[in-house]
């Protein structure tokens, strides 16, 4: 059948993938950015069912999972979208039968990793034999994108977390902190699901799947487990770096509380004399004297110097 340019096929002959729709072999119809009809028309040949092509089709970002309709899976990936600041998941799905591989991508630029497979027949690089062996080229690249961005993600932390160390009080730098313990927990949360679902290929659960072949699927799960670990600690490390922001910000507060404290204090004593001056008694000692107001001054003067040196001896201030 005729595709448009945004559907390629492979087909395995003799253990080696080809591109173009041959005879003889499995095939691997990558559809990126495709016309639905492309989608329906391998639907009808394969018998694949309606809720699947639903889900493939719908708007909306679905949770990674795993649907056995016996003669073949369903199974919804999520991918990063690269060249963003913060990480964005898109869905990868993937039908794997035992002579077909079906990628559906809503928009080209998703899940590049598997351009990169693409590549790598291009180049004549081996790959797994079998659909459940290129379906497992597929999946290891798009976990093995996993680590480097959550990566970066942690250097971006680890220098917010040094301006807050330095005392930088920038207003921003709580609310990037907290935006990112929110993606790291949103991520994690999302994509913990994947994790049951490699689980279960790496127990062999599926006979679609060749024994040979589960060993590796178990290397998906460490390095996804890995993932999920990197994040659990990039969540953690935000919580602490957002803690520490408050505890500087209380204790800068406090520095600032402590100096208007000891300035009120040491105005006390001249609110004080001046008060006591300042009343409609007629006889007062020294009102009328020449030097009643310098002894005033020196008097207000001298407590206030008294105080200073006493709260410097005590370490206040």
């Amino acid at each position: 059948m005729p595709y448009d340019a945004h559907v390629r096929t492979w087909t395995c002959i003799d253990g080696s993938w080809r591109p173009g729709e041959l005879d003889g072999g499995p095939r691997w119809y990558d559809l990126s950015g495709a016309d639905r009809d492309d989608l329906l028309e391998l639907a009808s040949r394969y018998h694949l069912h309606p809720l699947a092509i639903e889900d493939c089709l719908s708007p909306y970002l679905h949770t990674p999972k795993i649907d056995d309709f016996g003669s073949y899976l369903f199974i919804v990936v999520l991918a990063m979208k690269p060249g963003t600041v913060e990480p964005i998941l898109e869905e990868l799905d993937i039908f794997l039968g035992p002579d077909f591989l079906i990628t559906y991508r809503d928009d080209p630029a998703t899940a590049p990793e598997v351009d990169g497979v693409v590549h790598a027949l291009e180049q004549g690089l081996a790959v797994r034999p079998g659909t459940d062996g290129l379906f497992y080229e597929v999946l290891d690249r798009v976990v093995d994108s996993f680590l480097p961005r959550v990566s970066s993600m942690s250097e971006q932390l680890d220098a917010l977390a040094d301006l807050i160390i330095e005392g930088d009080r920038n207003g921003g730098l709580s609310q990037r902190v907290l935006e990112m313990r929110r993606t790291a927990g949103s991520i994690r949360r999302t994509m913990a699901p994947l994790l049951s679902v490699v689980l279960r290929f790496g127990r062999g659960e599926f006979a679609l799947v060749q024994p040979s072949n589960v060993i590796y699927f178990r290397d998906i799960y460490d390095h996804l487990l890995r993932v999920d670990l990197a994040l659990e600690e990039l969540r953690d490390d935000a919580e602490v770096a957002l803690n520490t922001y408050l505890s500087t910000l209380n204790n800068k507060m406090n520095e600032v509380m402590k100096v208007l404290a000891v300035v009120a204090a040491l105005a006390l004593p001249a609110t004080v004399i001046t008060g006591i001056f300042g009343t409609n008694f007629e006889e007062i000692p020294g009102l009328r004297s020449n030097y009643g107001f310098g002894a005033m001054l020196l008097a207000i003067a001298g407590i206030a110097a008294s105080m200073a040196l006493f709260f410097r001896r005590r370490g206040w201030f």
